[in-house]
C-alpha cells in the first residue's frame, strides 16, 4: 500500500509534539491589583517567550517574541520586531536558554533527530545495531546519512521503488557486509565525527564503498583526509564539498524561513511524510532553540556568534574563511578513492502547487521586495546545497590550495550523475530517481 502524502500542517504539529514543549513554567507573579482589571489575561504574566510560524502570500516566516514583562500584552512588545503582514500559523512557547545552554538543547535536538546514533548492520531487511563489527572479508558497503537524518532514509527511499529494491538485493550479494553510521549532525562538526566512525570501524578489514548524502559527504571526506582507509569507490550525492550558502552566518535567519517554506513546498507537491518531517523538525527545533540570538523576525544584523552556537552548520559555511574546509583541502590526503558525485539543479515550473514562492528566493528583485537582504543562493542548487559547492571549489584567495586539492579528487564527467534544471528532483529525493540508484550500482 502506497503512503499518502501528508498536510503541512500535520507535519508541523508532528514535529512540535516530537520535539516537546518547555519546562513547566514557576507561576507567575500577579499583581493582586492586576488580578481584578476586566482586561485581566493570566498569559500577559507568563516568563515564555513565543515562536511564531506566519505565512505571507504563500512565504513563511519565523518570528520571535520576548517574553511579557510588567503585564505588558505581547502586542505591545511587537516593536521589538517588525510588523509582518500575514496570517499565523502557530505560536509555540518556548524558554529563552542563556548562552552557554545552546550546545545542550541543540544535542537534545541531535538525540531526536537521530535517535539510534554508531554504527549499525544491515541484517535480514532491516537496521540492527552493531557498534564495532568484526568484519574480515574482501568488501564491505557503508552509508553515512546527512543533516537531520538517519541511516533509516536510505533504506526506505530505496525499497520504495522496483529499481532502489533490486539494488539492495543485488548489494547483498556483491557485499561482505552493508554498514550505516548514524551520528549527530547539528551540535558536532563533520571531523569530529569522522573520528567516531573510524573507531567503531576499527575491526572492520575489507575494502570499503561508501554512499555518503549531504553533510554525510563532508563525514566522509574527512574520514579520508585523515588517515590512509582502504576505500575503492566514494559515491557523494548532494554533498556539501565546498559549503552550502545555508550555512552562512549572515545567511542563518534567512534559511530558517526558507526550509520551512521547501517543506510546505515539498508537501503541497505531493511528498512524503517521511522526507517532510525530518525538515520539518529539524526547522522548528532551531527555531525553538535561537529564536532569541537570531532575533527572528528582526531586521537588524546578528553576529557570527549566532551560527557559531550550530558546530554541525557552521562547518558547511560556504564562505572563503571557513578555516573547517580549508584545512580539509590544504593538502593531499592519504586516501585515495575513485570519486563520483550526484549533482542536482532543482528549478520547479512556477505553476506546480507548492512551489510558486520559488521566484521569491531566486530572483534579486523578488528578494527584496520581500524583505530579504540578498540572495540565499547565488546560482544553482538543490533547496539545500549549492550544486557548484558539490563538487566545485572553495572561492577566495586562501582557498588556492584547496581548489588544487579537490580537483584532485578526479570527479571526471564519467563519474557524474547530474540532474539538471529538474522540476521534481531535489535535496530530500534522490535515493527515489533511478539516475541515483544506476550511479549506486557503478559501486558495484
Amino acid at each position: 500500500m502506497t503512503p499518502s502524502p501528508v498536510s503541512f500542517e500535520d507535519c508541523l504539529d508532528d514535529a512540535i509534539a516530537t520535539l516537546g514543549g518547555p519546562a513547566t513554567e514557576a507561576p507567575p507573579r500577579v499583581p493582586a491589583s492586576a488580578e481584578r482589571r476586566r482586561s485581566f489575561r493570566p498569559e500577559d504574566f507568563s516568563s515564555l517567550a513565543t515562536v511564531t510560524l506566519m505565512e505571507d502570500d504563500g512565504m513563511l516566516r519565523w518570528v520571535y517574541e520576548p517574553p511579557p514583562r510588567r503585564g505588558l500584552r505581547r502586542r505591545a512588545l511587537r516593536r521589538a520586531v517588525p510588523s509582518i503582514d500575514g496570517t499565523p500559523i502557530r505560536t509555540i512557547p518556548i524558554q529563552d536558554l542563556p548562552g552557554n545552554q545552546f550546545l545542550d538543547a541543540i544535542a537534545a535536538l541531535d538525540d531526536r533527530l537521530t535517535p539510534r546514533q554508531g554504527m549499525r548492520i544491515w541484517r535480514d531487511g532491516m537496521l540492527q545495531p552493531e557498534p564495532q563489527p568484526e568484519i574480515k572479508g574482501k568488501r564491505v558497503l557503508l552509508f553515512i546519512h546527512g543533516t537531520f537524518s538517519k541511516s533509516d532514509m536510505f533504506f526506505t527511499e530505496l525499497a520504495s521503488t522496483a529499481e532502489g529494491k533490486q539494488y539492495l538485493a543485488d548489494a547483498a550479494k556483491a557485499y561482505d557486509a552493508i554498514l550505516a553510521f548514524d551520528h549527530p549532525t547539528l551540535s558536532v562538526s563533520p571531523w569530529i565525527n569522522a573520528l567516531d566512525l573510524s573507531a567503531a570501524l576499527t575491526k572492520v578489514k575489507g575494502r570499503i564503498d561508501v554512499v555518503c548524502h549531504s553533510r554525510g559527504g563532508l563525514v566522509a571526506a574527512w574520514w579520508l583526509r585523515l588517515a590512509k582507509r582502504d576505500v575503492g569507490r566514494v559515491l557523494f550525492v548532494g554533498a556539501p564539498l565546498a559549503g552550502t550558502s545555508l550555512a552562512s552566518p549572515a545567511a542563518l535567519r534567512q534559511a530558517l524561513d526558507h526550509l520551512a517554506t521547501a517543506a510546505k513546498g515539498m508537501a503541497l507537491a505531493g511528498s512524503l511524510a517521511s522526507a517532510v518531517m525530518p525538515l520539518m523538525t529539524v526547522v522548528t527545533g532551531l527555531a525553538q532553540a535561537l529564536g532569541k540570538v537570531l532575533q527572528l523576525g528582526a531586521d537588524l544584523p546578528i553576529a557570527d556568534a549566532a551560527v557559531v552556537a550550530v558546530p554541525g552548520l557552521a562547518s558547511q559555511s560556504r564562505v572563503s574563511n571557513n578555516a573547517e574546509l580549508l584545512r580539509l583541502f590544504a593538502g593531499p590526503w592519504p586516501s585515495s578513492p575513485e570519486c563520483h558525485a550526484v549533482i542536482g539543479n532543482f528549478k520547479p515550473l512556477e505553476v506546480d502547487a507548492g512551489w510558486r514562492f520559488w521566484r521569491r528566493i531566486t530572483r534579486v528583485g523578488d528578494q527584496l521586495k520581500y524583505g530579504a537582504v540578498g540572495l540565499l543562493f547565488e546560482g544553482p542548487n538543490d533547496l539545500v546545497v549549492d550544486t557548484g559547492a558539490m563538487f566545485g571549489p572553495l572561492e577566495g584567495d586562501r582557498a588556492g590550495q584547496g581548489m588544487e586539492q579537490l580537483a584532485r579528487l578526479v570527479f571526471d564527467a564519467k563519474c557524474i550523475t547530474s540532474f539538471e534544471n529538474s522540476p521534481t528532483v531535489h535535496h530530500t529525493n534522490y535515493f527515489r530517481q533511478p539516475e541515483t540508484v544506476q550511479a549506486m550500482r557503478a559501486l558495484l
